[in-house]
C-alpha cells in the first residue's frame, strides 16, 4: 500500500490530510497566489506634464504592490527613459525631454504596465536673424540680397517705405530664405532707406551722384587790337580840370599836374576872363582844355584859373 501526505496552504487557510498505513515515501508542493494578472493595480504618474520649448528632465511615479511587475516605454523619439525600462514594486523612472525644434506643440505618452502618461511641449519660439545689417552701394545702383535664417515654419515678410529701394525676390518666405533687393540710380546727394526684413532692420545707405566735370575752356578769344594812334598831324582836343601841383618852369612855358595829366603852356596858351599865367599856382584850381602831345603831354589851348590857393 502506497502512503502520500499532500500539504496545501491558501491565503487565508491550510488544510491537511493523511491517511494511515504502512507507506513507502512523502510528497509535499506548496503553490502561493499569483503575482500577475488583474490582482496587480499599477498606477503611473508624471511630473512635470508641460515642458517648455528647450525640453528638460521629469520623473514617473510608480504606485503598486511589491510583489506586481511592471515595465515602462515612450512612443516618441524626444523622450528618453532613463535607467531600467523594468521593475517590481513602487518606484521613479526619470525620464528626458529634448528641446523641441518646431514652432508647434507637441506631444507623447509614456506607457508603463498598459497605462498611457501624457507628457507635452510647448512649440519652440520663431526668432529671426539676418545675414547682415546693411550695405552701401554707389550712385548708379544696382543690386543686393540679405539673407534670413530662421525655423522651418516660421513665416516673416519684407518691405520698405523708400521708393528708390525694391523688394526684387523674397518678399516673404517660410524658413531660412533670402530676400533681393534693386535700388535705383542716385542723381542727388547721399540718401539712406530701411527695409523691414522679418521684424528686422536691414540699413541701406547710397552714394551721393558724382559732380558734373567743369566745361572744357573754349579757345582764347583774339585780343583786341590797340587803339589806332591818331593819323599824324592830327592831335586828340581834351578837357581838364583839377588842382594844380608840380609846378615848373616860367611863363609863359609852364609845366604842372592836374589830376594825373601833365599840362604844359606856351606862348600860345590863351586865358580866360581875368585869368594870366602869373596866377597859375600849385594849389590852386583850374580847368581848361588843350591837344595831346605825342610824348603823352597835354599842351593847353586855353586856361582858367578858380580861386585861390587851397
Amino acid at each position: 500500500m502506497r502512503c502520500g501526505i499532500r500539504l496545501v496552504i491558501g491565503a487565508l487557510a491550510a488544510a491537511a490530510v493523511a491517511s494511515a498505513g504502512a507507506c513507502s515515501q512523502t510528497e509535499t508542493s506548496i503553490t502561493g497566489p499569483s503575482a500577475s494578472g488583474d490582482r496587480c493595480q499599477v498606477a503611473a504618474t508624471s511630473a512635470p506634464p508641460m515642458f517648455p520649448p528647450p525640453g528638460g528632465q521629469g520623473a514617473v511615479t510608480i504606485t503598486t504592490t511589491r510583489d506586481c511587475t511592471w515595465s515602462i516605454a515612450a512612443d516618441a523619439a524626444w523622450v528618453a527613459i532613463g535607467g531600467s525600462r523594468t521593475g517590481q514594486g513602487d518606484a521613479s523612472v526619470v525620464f528626458t525631454v529634448s528641446a523641441n525644434p518646431a514652432p508647434a506643440p507637441r506631444s507623447a505618452a509614456i506607457l508603463v504596465a498598459g497605462q498611457s502618461v501624457a507628457v507635452s511641449q510647448q512649440a519652440a519660439p520663431c526668432v529671426f536673424s539676418l545675414s547682415r545689417t546693411g550695405d552701401t552701394v554707389g550712385a548708379d545702383g544696382g543690386r543686393l540680397a540679405v539673407g534670413v535664417t530662421t525655423l522651418n515654419g516660421c513665416r516673416w515678410t519684407a518691405a520698405t517705405a523708400a521708393g528708390w529701394i525694391a523688394v526684387s525676390s523674397g518678399s516673404s518666405g517660410d524658413g531660412t530664405g533670402t530676400v533681393g533687393l534693386s535700388i535705383a540710380a542716385n542723381a542727388g546727394a547721399a540718401r539712406v532707406g530701411q527695409v523691414n526684413v522679418a521684424g528686422q532692420s536691414y540699413t541701406v545707405s547710397q552714394n551721393a551722384a558724382a559732380a558734373p566735370p567743369p566745361p572744357s575752356p573754349g579757345p582764347n578769344p583774339n585780343p583786341a587790337p590797340p587803339p589806332s594812334p591818331p593819323p599824324p598831324g592830327a592831335a586828340t582836343h581834351v578837357s581838364f580840370e583839377g588842382t594844380i601841383a608840380n609846378l615848373g618852369g616860367r611863363c609863359p612855358n609852364l609845366t604842372f599836374s592836374v589830376g594825373g595829366t601833365t599840362v604844359v603852356t606856351d606862348g600860345s596858351t590863351n586865358y580866360a576872363k581875368k585869368t594870366k599865367c602869373d596866377d597859375v599856382r600849385n594849389g590852386r584850381s583850374i580847368s581848361g582844355e588843350g591837344d595831346v602831345q605825342p610824348n603823352g603831354t597835354v599842351k593847353a589851348t586855353m586856361l582858367e584859373v578858380n580861386g585861390d590857393d587851397h
